[in-house]
C-alpha cells in the first residue's frame, strides 16, 4: 500500500499504488461535483416552478380583482335603480292619496247635494195644503225651476270645476256639447298652458308636464270622450301610443303628420276639426310639447311622459 514519506513509490509498484490513491481521489472529487451539481439543479427547476405558480396566482387575484370591481358596480347601479324606483313610487303614492282625498271630497258634495234637495222635498211636503192653494200654478212651476237649476249648477260646479286647479271646464263643455272642435281644442290648450304656466312659451316642458295635475287630465279626457263618441281624447291617444311607441309613427296614426317618408307635419289650420278625423286627433298634444317644430328626440321623450301621466 503507498504511503507518503515511502521512498517506494519510486519502484513500479510505488507508481502503481500513487496513481490508484490519485484516480480514488478525482472519483470522490467528482462525485462530490455531481452532486453539487444536482442540487443546484434542482433548486433551479424548483425557483422556475414556483416562478411559474407565483404568476398564476398573480393571474387569479387579477381575474378576481376584476370580478370583485364588475360586482361593485352592478351592485351601485342596482341601489341606484332602487333609489329610482323607490322615488317613483313615493310620487306615485302621493299623488293617489290627493286623488282619493279629491274622490272623498267630491263624494261628500254628493251626499251633502242629496240631503239638500231631501230637505227641500220635505219642506214642500209639509206646507198646508191651504198655502199651496193661494199660490197659482204658474208661480209653483217657477219656484220648482229655479230649483232645479240651482241643483244643475251644484252638479255643474262638482263635475266641472277642477278641486286641484280651480279651473272652470263648463266653456270646454259646451265647444264640445255644440261640436266646435277647434274652439274646443284652443280652449284645452290654452288652459293647459295656463295651469303649467307656460302662456309665454307656448308649450309645456318636462317638469311642468310630470307636475300637471292628474285631477284636470281626467277632467278634460271625460269631456272629450263624451262628446266625440269615444273617438277623442287623452285615453284613446295612449292607446295608440302603447301600439306604436314611435313619435312619427303615432303622429301619422293620429292624422299630424301628412306623411312618413318626407316626415311633412300638417299645419295646425288644415287639421280635420270634426268626426271625421282620425281617432285620437284631438287634444292636440302635438302642439303642447312641440312635437311640429322642436328636436324629435326631445319630442318624443316629453310625448312619451305626457302620455303616461293619464
Amino acid at each position: 500500500m503507498f504511503k507518503a514519506g515511502n521512498d517506494n513509490w519510486k519502484t513500479p509498484l510505488g507508481y502503481y499504488e500513487k496513481a490508484i490513491e490519485e484516480l480514488r481521489r478525482s472519483r470522490e472529487d467528482l462525485q462530490e461535483m455531481k452532486a453539487n451539481y444536482l442540487h443546484n439543479h434542482n433548486i433551479e427547476s424548483n425557483f422556475a416552478s414556483f416562478k411559474t405558480e407565483i404568476k398564476e396566482l398573480k393571474s387569479e387575484l387579477q381575474t378576481m380583482q376584476e370580478r370583485l370591481a364588475n360586482t361593485e358596480g352592478t351592485a351601485i347601479e342596482a341601489q341606484i335603480t332602487l333609489a329610482e324606483t323607490q322615488k317613483v313610487s313615493l310620487v306615485a303614492q302621493t299623488e293617489l292619496q290627493t286623488l282619493k282625498e279629491i274622490m272623498t271630497d267630491e263624494q261628500k258634495s254628493n251626499y251633502k247635494i242629496l240631503e239638500e234637495l231631501g230637505q227641500i222635498k220635505d219642506q214642500i211636503s209639509q206646507l198646508p195644503s191651504q198655502v199651496l192653494e193661494t199660490h197659482s200654478q204658474t208661480s209653483i212651476i217657477k219656484s220648482l225651476s229655479d230649483m232645479q237649476l240651482h241643483l244643475s249648477q251644484l252638479a255643474a260646479e262638482l263635475t266641472l270645476v277642477s278641486h286641484t286647479t280651480g279651473i272652470d271646464y263648463r266653456k270646454l263643455q259646451e265647444l264640445l256639447a255644440e261640436q266646435k272642435w277647434q274652439e274646443a281644442d284652443k280652449e284645452t290648450y290654452s288652459t293647459m298652458l295656463k295651469i303649467g304656466e307656460r302662456e309665454g312659451e307656448g308649450w309645456l316642458d318636462d317638469g311642468e308636464i310630470k307636475k300637471f295635475p292628474r285631477h284636470d287630465l281626467y277632467i278634460i279626457n271625460k269631456l272629450w270622450l263624451q262628446y266625440s263618441e269615444g273617438k277623442f281624447g287623452f285615453s284613446v291617444q295612449q292607446r295608440i301610443w302603447q301600439a306604436k311607441k314611435d313619435c312619427k309613427r303615432f303622429a301619422y296614426k293620429v292624422g299630424w303628420l301628412a306623411s312618413l317618408a318626407n316626415s311633412e307635419w300638417i299645419k295646425y289650420e288644415e287639421y280635420t276639426f270634426s268626426l271625421d278625423a282620425p281617432k285620437g286627433h284631438f287634444p292636440s298634444i302635438s302642439r303642447l310639447v312641440g312635437l311640429d317644430s322642436r328636436n324629435i328626440g326631445e319630442v318624443q321623450r316629453r310625448l312619451h311622459i305626457f302620455l303616461s301621466r293619464y
